[in-house]
Protein backbone atom coordinates (compact mmCIF):
# COMPACT_ATOMS: atom_id res chain seq x y z
CA UNK A 1 0.00 0.00 0.00
CA UNK A 2 1.31 3.58 -1.01
CA UNK A 3 0.39 6.16 1.81
CA UNK A 4 0.79 9.76 0.98
CA UNK A 5 -0.40 12.91 3.57
CA UNK A 6 -2.67 15.34 2.16
CA UNK A 7 0.32 17.84 1.66
CA UNK A 8 2.44 15.06 -0.76
CA UNK A 9 -1.01 13.93 -2.40
CA UNK A 10 -1.72 17.60 -3.21
CA UNK A 11 1.69 18.44 -4.33
CA UNK A 12 1.46 15.29 -6.88
CA UNK A 13 -1.30 16.54 -8.08
CA UNK A 14 -0.22 20.22 -8.87
CA UNK A 15 2.77 18.61 -10.25
CA UNK A 16 1.29 15.97 -12.74
CA UNK A 17 -1.89 18.46 -13.12
CA UNK A 18 -1.26 22.04 -12.30
CA UNK A 19 -3.29 24.09 -9.71
CA UNK A 20 -6.77 24.31 -10.43
CA UNK A 21 -7.71 20.67 -8.66
CA UNK A 22 -10.82 20.66 -11.57
CA UNK A 23 -7.96 19.70 -13.45
CA UNK A 24 -6.68 16.93 -11.57
CA UNK A 25 -7.63 12.95 -12.74
CA UNK A 26 -8.01 10.00 -11.20
CA UNK A 27 -8.33 6.74 -12.67
CA UNK A 28 -11.18 4.09 -11.40
CA UNK A 29 -9.36 0.97 -10.02
CA UNK A 30 -12.19 -1.27 -10.76
CA UNK A 31 -12.65 -0.36 -14.67
CA UNK A 32 -9.88 2.55 -15.26
CA UNK A 33 -12.27 5.26 -15.92
CA UNK A 34 -10.63 8.70 -15.63
CA UNK A 35 -12.29 11.07 -14.14
CA UNK A 36 -12.04 14.77 -12.79
CA UNK A 37 -13.98 17.11 -10.52
CA UNK A 38 -16.17 18.99 -13.38
CA UNK A 39 -17.18 15.09 -14.35
CA UNK A 40 -19.13 15.19 -11.65
CA UNK A 41 -20.73 19.22 -11.46
CA UNK A 42 -24.60 18.70 -11.19
CA UNK A 43 -24.37 15.37 -10.51
CA UNK A 44 -23.01 14.85 -6.47
CA UNK A 45 -23.09 17.85 -3.58
CA UNK A 46 -19.35 17.55 -3.15
CA UNK A 47 -17.12 16.72 -6.49
CA UNK A 48 -13.77 17.53 -5.25
CA UNK A 49 -14.81 14.72 -2.33
CA UNK A 50 -15.97 12.06 -5.33
CA UNK A 51 -13.74 12.41 -7.96
CA UNK A 52 -11.24 10.30 -6.14
CA UNK A 53 -12.54 8.31 -4.22
CA UNK A 54 -15.95 6.57 -6.60
CA UNK A 55 -16.60 5.72 -10.25
CA UNK A 56 -18.42 8.08 -12.71
CA UNK A 57 -20.80 4.98 -13.28
CA UNK A 58 -22.33 5.57 -10.16
CA UNK A 59 -24.12 8.84 -11.34
CA UNK A 60 -23.95 8.28 -15.11
CA UNK A 61 -25.00 5.20 -17.43
CA UNK A 62 -22.14 4.19 -20.22
CA UNK A 63 -19.44 5.42 -17.88
CA UNK A 64 -17.49 3.90 -15.90
CA UNK A 65 -18.49 1.15 -13.20
CA UNK A 66 -19.79 1.30 -10.19
CA UNK A 67 -17.33 0.95 -7.65
CA UNK A 68 -16.79 3.01 -4.93
CA UNK A 69 -13.29 2.63 -2.24
CA UNK A 70 -16.14 2.43 1.18
CA UNK A 71 -17.12 -0.57 0.34
CA UNK A 72 -16.04 -3.80 2.16
CA UNK A 73 -13.81 -5.03 -0.89
CA UNK A 74 -9.98 -3.17 -0.55
CA UNK A 75 -8.96 -3.10 -3.75
CA UNK A 76 -6.88 0.42 -3.90
CA UNK A 77 -3.07 0.91 -3.19
CA UNK A 78 -2.83 4.69 -2.14
CA UNK A 79 -4.33 5.76 1.23
CA UNK A 80 -4.18 9.82 2.20
CA UNK A 81 -3.32 10.51 5.88
CA UNK A 82 -5.30 13.54 6.11
CA UNK A 83 -3.08 14.53 9.25
CA UNK A 84 -5.87 15.12 11.83
CA UNK A 85 -5.75 12.15 13.69
CA UNK A 86 -8.40 10.70 11.63
CA UNK A 87 -8.06 7.11 9.54
CA UNK A 88 -6.50 7.24 6.04
CA UNK A 89 -9.05 8.13 3.70
CA UNK A 90 -8.69 5.58 0.84
CA UNK A 91 -7.73 7.20 -3.15
CA UNK A 92 -7.74 6.23 -6.80
CA UNK A 93 -4.27 6.88 -8.27
CA UNK A 94 -3.62 9.88 -9.80
CA UNK A 95 -4.48 9.41 -14.29
CA UNK A 96 -1.29 9.23 -16.38
CA UNK A 97 -0.19 12.21 -18.33
CA UNK A 98 -1.73 11.84 -21.74
CA UNK A 99 -4.87 9.87 -20.02
CA UNK A 100 -8.35 10.98 -21.14
CA UNK A 101 -11.15 12.54 -19.15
Amino acid sequence: MKKMTLEEWKAEAVRRFGKNPHDWKFKCVQCGNVQTATDFEGLVEDPMSTMFFSCLGRWKDDVGCKWTLGGLLRMHSLEVDPGDGRDPIPSFEFAETGDEA
